[in-house]
């Protein structure tokens, strides 16, 4: 789970721990909770009624060793959010924009070009697969700062949503030879892009990843 809500790598914020999962389904059934997103702006994006374009930054560090993290991030949470209804900008349109521009420039002028709502900015400080003083462990751990831009509300990007998270995965670290680098980052990568993509979708508690 993750730290200040954002469940299911590393964290405590939300109600994630099975245990607590296991008993209040017992009492409750699974019922859906609201989105960070849904609480703030009170918009669920499931209706389909607002459109939304992700974009992700990461700095030279990052990107020197894992060159395709922001567009592979991007692909996954576009993805995650169209199976649950949300109207997203296509990843390979976001894509050639990036590669056109070399950056994201002003927001304005990318809402404005794709007809997007909202633009989800995810911003990665921090991106490492292996644990420090060791070469034999590894250890998946992500910091990074989730803005959303209200483009359409006044006809310029307001904020919205600002917060930042830190992720682990798994909680303890794991022998290499348990699992090559590649597998091992696909399974990060998952778990993150499903954790971010919560942030803006109604959720059931068992769907949250413990």
């Amino acid at each position: 789970m993750l730290q200040l809500g954002l469940s299911g790598l590393a964290v405590s914020a939300l109600p994630g721990c099975s245990l607590f999962v296991m008993a209040g389904k017992m009492f409750f059934g699974d019922p859906k909770q609201k989105s960070q997103f849904r609480r703030s702006t009170g918009v669920d994006l499931t209706k389909g009624e607002k459109k939304l374009l992700i974009a992700c930054s990461a700095p030279h560090g990052v990107l020197h060793r894992f060159p395709a993290i922001q567009i592979d991030l991007v692909d996954r949470l576009t993805h995650l959010l169209k199976t649950r209804g949300v109207k997203v900008i296509p990843s390979d349109d976001v894509a050639t924009w990036l590669d056109d521009n070399g950056d994201w420039g002003d927001f304005g002028e990318l809402s404005a070009r794709f007809k997007a709502d909202f633009v989800v900015h995810v911003t990665i400080t921090r991106f490492e697969v292996d644990v420090p003083n060791s070469s034999n462990l590894q250890q998946g751990r992500m910091s990074c700062r989730v803005e959303i831009l209200d483009c359409k509300k006044t006809g310029s990007p307001i904020g919205v949503f600002d917060n930042t998270y830190d992720m682990s995965y798994p909680k303890f670290p794991i022998q290499k030879e348990n699992k090559s680098e590649r597998i091992f980052l696909e399974s990060f990568m998952k778990n993150v892009s499903t954790s971010l993509a919560q942030l803006l979708y109604d959720h059931r508690a068992s769907e949250v990843i413990s």
